[in-house]
């Protein structure tokens, strides 16, 4: 397995792949932007909201957030494009000037203490190298009485050796933990939890979607529209249906939590 901080790297570099985006979808983790849209919510963002979303990729969500709740939103992203994807899709929504994004890791880049009154943190806090000093960071860009919104993918036991490597690398659940731990580690470090919530059907979602995607691009391969290699293919859907397994064991899931400063 890859140590935590090539994990976080490899990620990024994955989820800017184009045949990553087009599997995934743009908001690049389960649920999707209606879990977005519920994470915001359940975090009580409003207009007067100015949010820190971290490990903001191409910008999908920060978009979102900024048209959906007319809040402000600073994204912070390790995709080298990310900026400039980022800024495109800002300008061609109509929210330019109300979503701003950095590019570096949330431990370096410059952000004012106590200016946010919410950190997104959706499918990144599995491959931050470091957790607690992640969450010491977050709760120092927050005010006081603001809120953590996260959601990540979920591990229950050990995975299968023959794909630990492929999830941690491909899948970027590295080094995910059990909704509990997750949890145990906020409230450690001085978050007062308001909701929690395992949500196995959001993975089953993305898994069947996926799945869909793959039959498309099988029939595509057949007819020479697109040039993947076969092998590779079948392999991906060999992974799948071991992931299906493991999601349907109880294993997988992705979990949801709240809390406040």
């Amino acid at each position: 397995m890859l140590p935590n901080a090539d994990l976080q790297s490899c990620c990024a570099i994955t989820y800017s792949h184009p045949l990553v985006r087009w599997l995934m979808g743009d908001s690049l983790h389960p649920g999707g932007l209606a879990l977005t849209s519920r994470l915001a919510e359940l975090a009580q963002i409003g207009p007067d909201s100015v949010v820190l979303d971290v490990g903001s990729g191409r910008g999908a969500s920060a978009v979102h957030l900024a048209k959906e709740k007319g809040c402000r939103v600073v994204g912070v992203t390790l995709e080298e494009d990310g900026i400039d994807a980022g800024n495109e899709l800002a300008h061609r929504s109509g929210v330019g000037d109300m979503v701003t994004f950095l590019h570096g890791d949330i431990q370096q880049v410059e952000l004012r203490s106590g200016s946010f009154d919410v950190a997104m943190m959706e499918c990144v806090f599995s491959i931050m190298p470091d957790k607690i000093a992640t969450l010491n960071r977050v709760r120092d860009c927050l005010k006081t009485g603001g809120r953590l919104a996260l959601t990540d993918v979920t591990v229950n036991g050990p995975l299968p050796p023959e794909l630990e490597g492929i999830l941690a690398t491909a899948g970027c659940v590295g080094d995910a933990r059990s909704l509990s731990e997750y949890t145990s580690v906020v409230e450690a470090e001085g978050f007062e939890l308001e909701y929690v919530d395992d949500l196995p059907e959001t993975v089953i979602s993305l898994l069947r979607d996926i799945k869909g995607k793959m039959m498309i691009a099988e029939v595509a391969i057949k007819l020479g529209k697109v040039e993947v290699n076969e092998d590779l293919l079948a392999k991906g859907k060999e992974y799948l249906a071991q992931v299906q397994g493991l999601v349907d064991q109880g294993t997988l899931s992705y979990g949801l939590v709240v809390a406040r400063r």
